[in-house]
């Protein structure tokens, strides 16, 4: 008898413990799969001349495609030439590529261009073109940024005259790769998450509740069979222990990534209440727009504050 109730209970405990590692492998591999949306536009379609580039991520692991806008002051001969000047590289989002016309990409690397800016747009790895399959909610895409800062500078650009703009994903991406001493002069997130374990978490409510109880799982199966460590994607973090000029943009009516993240990377760079609730300065909360509206919302504000940051980070003479 005692035999058989001990044979009994520990199959019952085999299967909950097999149930429990098959969940929390099924959500981890969530973290690696992205929509793949190619790019329907390039920039000749908003009338700038560009380059077709590809480099490698830092470290090497992955291949990216992207498109390379030489400033104004540029020559069309030497489009293949980024020596000099301010550059800024534009970062998608998640499930859309380098040309992302929700959000305007092309049309706000029109306006940056037509500013003095040389322009970098590239795809994260598994999205639009760029081949390599596996994404990481921001783990390794850092990597992908940073490969595209070391292309720019391996053609001549100095890296603190080197800017970065990031949506959604691309914005934590940027956060967390410019967080890394002398990588980039100056970031700008617009509608990023704060810490990604914040952003599992919150989607874990109503009837996905019982899912939190997967989530330490989750976490341990993500870093043993993935190589992700969910606690380290989280730019707030990162921005806390960095001296790199940070503005933070964010829609008020975002019901993607909650307003309250752009309120937690203020605070994490220094922003006082008054700061991030009334100034543009550190944090800009637009209102009536949506995730990564803000420039459809208010256009000319928009580039107007954008240009303005980096001139005065990448283009202002350097001590």
């Amino acid at each position: 008898m005692a035999v058989g109730f001990l044979k009994t209970t520990f199959s019952v405990l085999g299967l909950v413990a097999s149930g429990y590692v098959g969940v929390s492998s099924a959500m981890a591999s969530s973290l690696t799969r992205t929509t793949r949306v190619r790019s329907e536009e390039t920039p000749e379609s908003v009338g700038l001349d560009y380059q077709e580039v590809s480099f490698a991520s830092r470290g090497g692991d992955a291949l990216l495609t992207g498109w390379l806008i030489p400033a104004k002051s540029v020559a069309k001969s030497q489009i293949t030439d980024a020596q000099g000047g301010s550059w800024i590289v534009m970062v998608n989002g998640d499930n859309t590529n380098r040309s992302d016309p929700t959000t305007g990409m092309l049309l706000i690397a029109k306006e940056l261009n037509e500013d003095g800016f040389g322009i970098l747009m590239f795809d994260l790895r598994g999205r639009g073109d760029s081949p390599s399959e596996i994404s990481s909610s921001g783990y390794f895409e850092r990597l992908d940024l940073q490969g595209a800062s070391d292309h720019l500078v391996s053609n001549g650009v100095d890296r603190d005259r080197i800017g970065v703009l990031g949506f959604s994903l691309g914005g934590a991406v940027a956060l967390l790769a410019g967080a890394n001493p002398n990588n980039f002069g100056a970031v700008i997130s617009d509608s990023a998450f704060a810490d990604l374990s914040l952003v599992l978490r919150d989607r874990m409510t109503g009837i996905k509740r019982p899912l939190a109880m997967f989530f330490p799982g989750m976490k341990l199966m993500a870093k043993t069979i993935y190589g992700i460590d969910i606690d380290d994607v989280s730019p707030a973090r990162a921005i806390a222990r960095s001296d790199t000029p940070v503005l933070i943009i964010h829609g008020q009516e975002d019901k993607m990534i909650p307003v309250e993240h752009a309120r937690l990377l203020g605070r994490a760079i220094g922003a006082s209440f008054d700061e991030i609730e009334g100034s543009v300065e550190t944090v800009w909360i637009v209102p009536g727009a949506g995730h990564t509206q803000a420039f459809s919302t208010q256009p000319r504000a928009y580039i107007n504050l954008v240009a303005n940051f980096f001139k005065s980070k990448l283009m202002s003479p350097r001590p």
